[in-house]
This record gives C-alpha cells, sequence and structure tokens, in this order.
C-alpha cells in the first residue's frame, strides 16, 4: 500500500510518546514493502518547511490551537489567515498528486489547522484513522463554531456584503475549505475509549477498533528485576502537566516520609515543563515536604539514556488523570520495575491488578501511598509483580504488534470501500 500519514509532530522535532509511536509505526510498515509519505508540522523549525525523503514539513504548529483560529474578521486578518490555509492546502494537494496514495491515515491534528482533514477528504482517498488524542471530537462537535466557518454565514447577507462574500466563496472555494465538514472515515482505531467517547455521533463508517499501543522494549529487557539494597527510589517520567498529576504522588511520597519504614524515599521526576504556572505548583509542593531534598525535577534525558533511567529506580508510578496509553508505562515494566498506575489511564485495563501492576484511584493520594508502602517493605511480592508485568509488556505491548493490528486495520478498511465502491 502507498500510505498518506498526517501527524502534527514527527521526530527527531516531537515532545512525546505519540510522535515516537508513529515513526516506529512508520518505520515498521516501510520494513514491510509498505510506501510511506508523511505529512507533518514544522514544529521546532520557525516555521520553515523542509521536504526530505519520505517526511515533509508542511503545516504550521500552534499547541494551544489559538494562533490556528481567524482572530478578527479585519480584512488584514482575514488575508493572512486564508493565504496561509491556502498554502497548507496548496502543499497537501502537490503531496497527493506526486505520492499518489492508496489511502490517508490521519495520527493527530491536534495543534494544527482543522482544514487540513476537511481539504483531504476532498480528494475522495479512503481515509483511516487513529485517534491519540481528543482532536477528532473536538472537530466534529464544536469545529462549525470556528470563526473562519462562521464568517461566511454571519448576519443577514444583503447588499454589498452578500454580493462581495458570495463572490469570494465563488473563487476562494476552489482551493480552500470554507464550509465546516464533520468527517467521517472509511475505518476509525483508537487506544483507549475515552478518546471517542464524546463524540456525538459516529465518525466512521464501520465500528471503529481498538488498537493498543506499543514500544520498542528489548532494549529494556535485560535490567535486572532484583533489587541489591532495599527499594526507595521512584520514578515518574511524562510531561509536567496537570493530566499526568505528578502532584498526587509528590503528595503520597510525602506521606511516606513521615512513615520509619519508608521515610528514606526518593522521587525524580523526569519531564517536560510546558506549564511555569504549574511548576511553580509543583515546586511549592514538594518545598512542603519534610525533606524536599529527596524530591528532584530532571530535565527530559535523551532516548539512549532511557534505559539506565530505569536502571537506577526502583518502581514507576503513572498518576495520571487521564491518559489513552503512556508509553513510559510498558517500558517501565519491560525493564523490570512494578508499575502502578492510576485507572485513569488506558493501559490500567489491560493489566491483572496486583498480578502484573497495582492500580489506584486517579487523584486518591491515600491509596497510591499504600500501594508504595506495600512494594517498598514487601520485596518478594514487588519482584513477583515486576516480573509478571515485564513478561505482559514484552508479549503484548510490542511494535510487532502493534502494526500487525494497523496493517489488518488497513487492508480490512481497503477492502470495505473497494466493496461499498462496487455497491453504489
Amino acid at each position: 500500500m502507498r500510505i498518506l500519514f498526517v501527524m502534527n509532530m514527527y521526530p527527531p522535532f516531537s515532545d512525546g510518546g505519540y510522535p515516537l509511536l508513529c515513526e516506529e509505526t512508520v518505520e515498521e510498515l516501510k520494513q514491510r514493502n509498505h510506501e510511506v509519505l508523511v505529512l507533518t508540522s514544522t514544529f521546532q523549525l520557525n516555521e520553515q518547511n523542509t521536504k526530505d525523503n519520505c517526511v515533509w514539513r508542511i503545516f504550521n504548529y500552534c499547541p494551544d490551537n489559538v494562533n490556528n483560529e481567524l482572530k478578527s474578521t479585519s480584512p488584514v486578518e482575514l488575508y493572512r489567515w486564508y493565504r496561509r490555509e491556502y498554502r497548507e492546502q496548496s502543499l497537501i494537494n502537490a503531496a497527493v498528486t506526486q505520492f499518489k496514495p492508496d489511502c490517508c491515515f490521519i495520527w493527530a491534528t491536534r495543534g494544527m489547522s482543522y482544514s487540513i482533514a476537511i481539504g483531504l477528504a476532498r480528494f475522495g482517498l479512503p481515509m483511516f484513522a487513529y485517534v491519540c488524542g481528543y482532536w477528532l471530537a473536538d472537530h466534529n462537535n464544536l469545529g462549525a463554531n470556528r470563526r473562519q466557518y462562521q464568517f461566511w454565514n454571519w448576519g443577514k447577507q444583503t447588499g454589498l456584503s452578500k454580493i462581495l462574500k458570495n463572490f469570494l466563496q465563488r473563487i476562494l472555494g476552489n482551493y480552500l475549505p470554507l464550509q465546516h465538514k464533520k468527517i467521517i472515515f472509511d475505518g476509525l482505531a483508537f487506544n483507549n475509549a475515552g478518546t471517542i467517547c464524546n463524540l456525538q455521533e459516529p465518525a466512521s463508517k464501520t465500528e471503529p477498533k481498538q488498537i493498543y499501543d506499543s514500544a520498542p522494549l528489548d532494549r529494556f529487557k535485560n535490567i535486572l528485576v532484583e533489587r541489591p539494597l532495599n527499594r526507595r527510589k521512584i520514578l515518574f517520567i511524562g510531561r509536567l502537566v496537570p493530566s499526568k498529576d505528578p502532584i498526587t504522588l509528590i503528595q503520597a511520597c510525602k506521606q511516606l516520609q513521615l512513615n520509619p519504614d519508608t521515610c528514606d524515599i526518593s522521587l525524580s521526576l523526569v519531564g517536560w515543563s510546558h506549564e511555569p504556572d504549574y511548576l511553580s505548583i509543583i515546586e511549592n509542593e514538594i518545598a512542603t515536604a519534610q525533606d524536599s531534598s529527596k524530591f528532584q525535577i530532571l530535565q527530559p534525558i535523551a532516548y539512549n539514556d532511557i534505559p539506565a533511567l530505569f536502571a537506577s529506580h526502583d518502581v514507576i508510578v503513572v498518576p495520571s488523570k487521564i491518559d489513552p496509553l503512556p508509553r513510559t508505562a510498558a517500558e517501565g515494566m519491560a525493564a523490570g520495575l512494578p508499575l502502578i498506575v492510576s485507572n485513569g489511564t488506558g493501559i490500567s485495563h489491560c493489566l491483572k491488578d496486583g498480578v502484573e501492576a497495582l492500580v489506584f484511584s486517579a487523584e486518591d493520594v491515600e491509596q497510591l501511598a499504600r500501594h508504595l508502602a506495600f512494594l517498598l517493605t514487601h520485596e518478594t511480592e514487588a519482584q513477583l509483580i515486576a516480573k509478571t508485568g515485564r513478561r505482559k509488556a514484552l508479549d503484548f505491548f510490542s511494535t510487532t504488534r502493534m502494526v500487525d493490528d494497523i496493517e489488518q486495520f488497513l487492508k480490512q478498511g481497503m477492502q470495505n470501500t473497494s466493496k461499498l465502491s462496487k455497491n453504489i
């Protein structure tokens, strides 16, 4: 197959697990003799377009989406916004024309113009999506309220205003999607039901398929499960944002410091800080600990250094309030660390509580503290959970298994689309 991927961030210019997951999937598909072209944003490139091998970096990226919206209906803002849209749509046209894909696979568009998906739909290609976030519900449920679409319908169009808008619509409509359209995919896959539960109407012609995320885990499997000393080093790795909820973990560790059996614990918070105000909240929470020196906030580390990070810690905690399927959980399990994970994560639904990991209720400080204390004071049980968790991770969360699922999802979707076309 010739597959056109659309991804908001693509390595090496990325800031999290989903871009890495996309790259791993693309590389595995290419090894299976599929041809792939990735359309992605100019993230970290100062909006400079590049075309390198199978990756075109052509879209503007804005993490909060605000700058992707039409700010006002002044002539200057209208010109700037539609000039950018025209440029991006022209590059999409060029990519489709040159690459001639068999299908389009949208991985994530959050942080980019929602017109991208609408524009791609105009080509009549079979369109599929893997929903790693919440952009689809936002687009289908709320997109029509955006100023750039409302502009053409505002007020009672009369006189010169009506004539001018109708003229512009006829001209611009040949090049740009001026009207909002809900995206109905030929096939929709998701990693956690929470990512599609808020869709007000179906967004797929077929029943959505659940495909669990993966990670390249073999590089972790030689890390020892046994610890020469008592387990005391706790690890959090991920973005330092409210949804990941490091505060609950900090508060649980502060309680452990008050217990003579666990008072010498330490906590490493490794991740990206996107929100300075929230980082201050984290620092203030740490400052009130009995021994704040045992808490450290570390910058993200290089990909090749992650196994050593896991090897130097004893327990990994994923306390997210909501998180479809954090790869750090699977990586930690593969590294032989006992995992404590909140029930707000998608991965918690794949694991046997008390056997492959310990699951706690999101934001429940007391329950998390109890789970931590148990692992820190019951080494035999901690090792058993670590070993069982490692087997689960290596068997189930492999890149090979995930790409098998995606390959089958695309092939079946193409067959269904072909059948529907013949029946029309």
